[in-house]
């Protein structure tokens, strides 16, 4: 533990509240609060700022401060661009559920400043609000401030650290010596708030529209001892030094007081003192601080993210049409340049075009991304302008379903959007496996290398692999299987919550159970200039397991199953095609004890099948690597039929899932189709229930992708169709059934 640079100033006499570091700073000189390292894990979670923690050797109680270490310099500006994509689906999605949940919940309880629009509540995620941060070290400070008398419970509160420097506690108390400790029960709100646990409550204001903290008893004394020998909280009490009156454990949060009694006043609804009434909870509690984080997989190629925006929207068509083999008429390079240089007003575009293309192309060389973006840009602004003149007459594709699909897809779930999600496959196989596999660090498992088997040198041995291996992918229905060495996974953990760590906290009250909307909080303000937030970015390089389909089997699946509109080929181009928004809830495909009527429609059973087959292998490597099943993280690419599960942790890889293969992939395998694997410990109930419960096929909340909907055992063994379907739905046959192997 080191203390930090205090340029001239104490931030121990600072007159600031613990809180406010990693506010504005008011101070001309640098000031910061000690620090402590700890691993960039850790900071990023379980330190990240607004946690309590015990200072080292048991000294007290402190809170977590951000420190400023930009790194975005260091960061791909395509990691950067998916790290907002991701925070801006973080916060809709956040929202989403609170609000489903409490449809009156006020927005700026739903979501802190930085998340939303103060004028609409909507989601609005600005990027000079927030910083890319290095979670390398991290400040802390004393809090609370508030110390109780071990020999006689009298208790004393400060304001701030320069107040507490100002006036030292006392060595006596009470006329004896005195035995100060910090009080090591705080209050804390679902709205994000905590407080000291002093015997001072918040009033309303009227007047101010704020609210006023009431600093005396009724008597006039300001002096409380805690009484707090009961083994609950709800025994404890503060009693008046003066006048000997009690009081129980009670305090409102300032800011949900004041904004719910304000909307009161003003004829809306009126609130219940639950809603506003904070908890006591020990700083120790898992429910004082939840980081709040999320993970992706990492891409070089910035058309993971320019495609998606609707300035490239031809682009798209283009790419889309390249990928699924789609008919696409346009005008090549040289039919474009003839027509844009018989223009007479833009005869000098098309070498401006050129001009652009080739310093994009020499800035991306030169490790220049930014310029090489914004050349790109200016090239394409110079080419939609001559399809808006009629100069040039934009290509024509073979499939006006996709061509909707475009111009929907802003509605959609970005999450499970194929349009989004084939072109990362795209930029997948060229940048992870084909790239990959030139410098070693990708390996097909049927063409292995020497580290990963020593049946390379041997010619019988390898045949024999190839056999083995090749025969158990094609029970599987697995096309191809390749071993990512070298993943990229970026993680990002962007605020914190309290009391729940989802969007929905019950709160039990007199026998019952009320929603409570959970607002999702942005760390601290940095202490430089502005009021930039800390977004933590932790990278890491970890193993992973591709897995691509075999088409015609799934085709052979489909019919067999009677799903509508199933195409003789081109499954991939039908995906795109045929898809309507899944929701942020999957709300279609929730349980619905056999009343629902959704068809068997294409892409929700290619979904269910990738990603059930998914969750199963997770449940294989599991058990076969080591690799914890929480640990493992998945990513669904359905118009490709395609996924990869992948080692989701920062702490350097061990290579688990090489050795694995090296030792046991035989039975990785073959687990996977094994009947017991299949089967659940739940026995008929689970496979009357639509075969998927958390004794089966289901992963942890944070390792699915989905929810842990659209997921059923009797897609791979057959059986009673899911829950969404009516019950009078054909059973399923699975798609490990050998008689469509052929």
């Amino acid at each position: 533990m080191s203390v930090g640079k205090r340029g001239g100033g104490d931030w121990r006499t600072a007159n600031r509240r613990p809180a406010a570091f990693g506010g504005v700073r008011r101070e001309a000189e640098i000031l910061e609060p000690p620090t402590m390292s700890r691993s960039r894990v850790q900071i990023a979670g379980s330190y990240a700022p607004g946690v309590l923690m015990t200072w080292e050797g048991g000294k007290g109680i402190c809170r977590s401060v951000p420190l400023a270490n930009d790194i975005t310099k260091q960061l791909n500006r395509t990691t950067i661009d998916l790290v907002f994509e991701h925070l801006s689906d973080s916060a809709t999605n956040w929202r989403d559920r609170a609000m489903k949940a409490v449809p009156n919940a006020l927005p700026e309880l739903v979501l802190d400043a930085p998340f939303r629009d103060s004028r609409t509540g909507e989601v609005r995620i600005e990027r000079g609000d927030f910083q890319m941060t290095g979670p390398d070290r991290v400040g802390y400070v004393p809090y609370p401030l508030l110390y109780r008398c071990g020999i006689c419970g009298s208790t004393r509160e400060y304001e701030s650290v320069a107040d507490q420097a100002r006036q030292p506690l006392p060595k006596k108390c009470n006329g004896h010596d005195a035995r100060w400790t910090q009080v090591d029960v705080v209050y804390v709100h679902w709205s994000g708030e905590i407080q000291p646990l002093s015997p001072f409550n918040f009033n309303f204001d009227p007047q101010t529209g704020g609210t006023r903290q009431i600093r005396m008893c009724t008597c006039g004394s300001a002096s409380f001892k805690l009484r707090n020998e009961a083994p609950v909280f709800s025994e404890w009490r503060y009693v008046c030094e003066g006048c000997g009156d009690a009081r129980s454990l009670k305090k409102a949060d300032p800011e949900v007081l004041a904004r719910l009694q304000t909307e009161q006043n003003a004829g809306g609804r009126a609130f219940q003192w639950i809603e506003v009434n904070m908890l006591p909870v020990s700083y120790r509690a898992n429910s004082t601080f939840y980081p709040q984080r999320t993970s992706f997989i990492e891409f070089q190629d910035s058309s993971v993210v320019e495609l998606m925006t609707p300035p490239r929207a031809g682009e798209l068509v283009a790419k889309l049409a390249q990928i699924h083999h789609i008919p696409f008429a346009e005008p090549s390079d040289d039919e474009v340049r003839v027509m844009v240089q018989a223009d007479p007003t833009h005869a000098g575009d098309w070498d401006d075009y050129v001009s652009f293309l080739d310093m994009a192309r020499r800035a991306e060389e030169g490790g220049r991304p930014e310029r090489a973006r914004a050349y790109r840009d200016n090239a394409h602004e110079l080419r939609e302008g001559w399809f808006a003149a009629g100069i040039v007459e934009r290509g024509r594709l073979g499939s006006p379903g996709v061509l909707q699909a475009i111009n929907v897809r802003e509605d959609w779930t970005r999450r499970y959007d194929p349009i989004r999600l084939t072109i990362q496959h795209n930029a997948f196989i060229r940048e992870h496996i084909e790239e990959a596999m030139a410098r070693h660090a990708a390996v097909d498992v049927m063409e292995p290398d020497i580290t990963l088997t020593d049946v390379v040198n041997d010619p019988l041995r390898k045949t024999r692999y190839q056999a083995n291996i090749g025969n158990l992918l094609e029970h599987l229905g697995v096309e191809r299987l390749v071993i990512v060495r070298n993943l990229p996974i970026c993680e990002f953990s962007f605020g914190y919550t309290r009391v729940s760590a989802t969007p929905v906290y019950k709160r039990e009250h007199q026998g019952i159970s009320v929603d409570m909307p959970v607002r999702l909080k942005a760390f601290d303000q940095l202490p430089v200039q502005g009021t930039k937030r800390p977004i933590y970015i932790t990278q890491q390089q970890n193993e992973a397991l591709y897995f691509k389909l075999d088409e015609a089997r799934v085709l052979r699946w489909l019919k067999a199953n009677i799903v509508v509109d199933i195409p003789d080929e081109s499954l991939g181009r039908a995906y795109l095609e045929r898809y309507e928004d899944f929701g942020p809830f999957l709300e279609m495909f929730k349980d619905r004890e056999g009343t629902g009527a959704y068809p068997r429609t294409l892409p929700a059973y290619v979904y269910l099948l990738l990603h059930t087959l998914s969750h199963q292998m997770m449940h294989s490597l599991a058990d076969a690597s080591g690799v914890d099943r929480d640990g493992i993280g998945e990513h669904i690419f359905p118009a490709d039929l395609a996924f990869v599960i992948y080692r989701k942790g920062m702490t350097p890889d061990l290579g688990n899932i090489s050795a694995m293969w090296r030792n046991h992939a035989d039975e990785f395998l073959r687990r996977a189709i094994a009947p017991r694997m299949l089967r659940c410990g739940s026995g008929s109930l689970c496979d009357a229930r639509g075969g998927a419960c958390p004794a089966c096929v289901m992963v942890s909340e944070v390792s699915c992708i989905a929810s842990n909907l659209l997921l059923s055992r009797a897609v791979l063994k057959g059986g009673k169709g899911p829950e969404w379907e009516p019950k009078s739905a054909p059973d399923l046959v699975g798609f490990f059934d050998v008689a469509l192997s052929k």
